[in-house]
């Protein structure tokens, strides 16, 4: 009788486990708390903005996307960023280009320090836009070093910008070099087949997309009379039809020379006003402008120039 009452016993305690497994009790607000997954790869992932960058049409720049970021549980930060930038600009971004080749892959991602140590496959060595392109010689040595010097420059903008590192080491695995150094050589830049490791990639403003140098760009381009790609930096607010603004550059004085200055941006960070001294040129005439406040306006994450500011400092005398 006396086992026969341990066993029952025994029998409702095991019901009562289950039971509460099955069904979480209320707290004392009456309120059932849920339990948090064991599996990290199956809990929502984290949700930010970061901000992304690509190269800006067929220019020497960088721009940046805005755009959100999900890192999953089990994955990094840093792994997450890079994910993003090889898939590439958003379709709606048609001023940015894609810089990495296609088939590149993210190995792995380590930390030593400040320095991001970051492994791809062998599809980041070659593959570039340039290697397919007309060009020859010399020129197409420089086109090709220039498209890996911007794709190193957009791997290190992205992850310093995150404040993840200050540096970032690229690392190759090779199929059938294991027992070789992953490190990326100076070949990668074309510097002569040294054979020596590449040293960590640091942040190069100058190969940014700021207010700065977007006005440099846009003036070297009405320097160089190249007004078909001054067209392209020109805002959509008030733009005229492409023939009559081509029409308009064209019998505008000749820009011989410029310098600027530091610039401010906007505490929005929407608008930026640099100022530029010019140095003119039409009808055997020569004069400087002093000072011309260049306006620059931000549409789409890229830095522009309204027709209506540069027609006006294109028609100063």
């Amino acid at each position: 009788m006396k086992k026969a009452w341990m066993m029952a016993f025994l029998c409702f305690v095991c019901l009562l486990l289950a039971g509460c497994a099955a069904s979480p009790v209320p707290n004392e607000a009456g309120e059932v708390e849920k339990l948090v997954d064991a599996d990290a790869s199956r809990l929502p992932g984290d949700k930010q903005t970061y901000s992304l960058y690509f190269r800006l049409g067929s220019s020497a720049y960088l721009a940046a996307e805005e755009r959100e970021v999900t890192v999953e549980r089990n994955e990094t930060l840093e792994a997450a960023l890079i994910r993003q930038l090889l898939a590439g600009p958003s379709a709606t971004r048609t001023a940015l280009t894609p810089l990495f080749p296609k088939g590149t892959e993210l190995i792995a991602v380590s930390r030593q320090g400040d320095v991001l140590f970051v492994t791809f496959n062998e599809a980041f060595l070659s593959g570039y836009g340039a290697e397919k392109g007309p060009l020859s010689g010399e020129k197409k040595t420089q086109a090709i070093r220039a498209e890996r010097q911007m794709c190193l420059d957009a791997l290190t903008a992205t992850l310093t910008d995150a404040g993840t590192c200050s540096r970032v080491q690229v690392l190759i695995h090779r199929v059938k070099l294991q027992g070789n150094s992953l490190r990326l050589e100076e070949d990668y830049l074309l510097q002569n087949g040294s054979g020596l490791p590449l040293e960590t990639w640091v942040r190069r403003e100058e190969s940014l997309y700021t207010p700065h140098n977007a006005a440099r760009h846009m003036l070297t381009l009405w320097m160089n009379h190249n007004f078909s790609g001054l067209m392209g930096c020109v805002s959509s607010q008030g733009k005229l039809s492409g023939q009559m603004m081509l029409e308009a550059m064209e019998n505008s004085p000749a820009l011989t020379g410029f310098s600027l200055g530091h610039g401010q941006v906007s505490a929005n960070g929407l608008k930026a006003v640099i100022g530029a001294d010019l140095f003119l040129h039409l009808n055997g005439n020569d004069w400087t402008v002093k000072g011309w406040p260049l306006t620059l306006e931000r549409e789409g994450g890229v830095w522009k120039i309204s027709w209506e500011s540069l027609s006006s400092m294109m028609a100063e005398e």
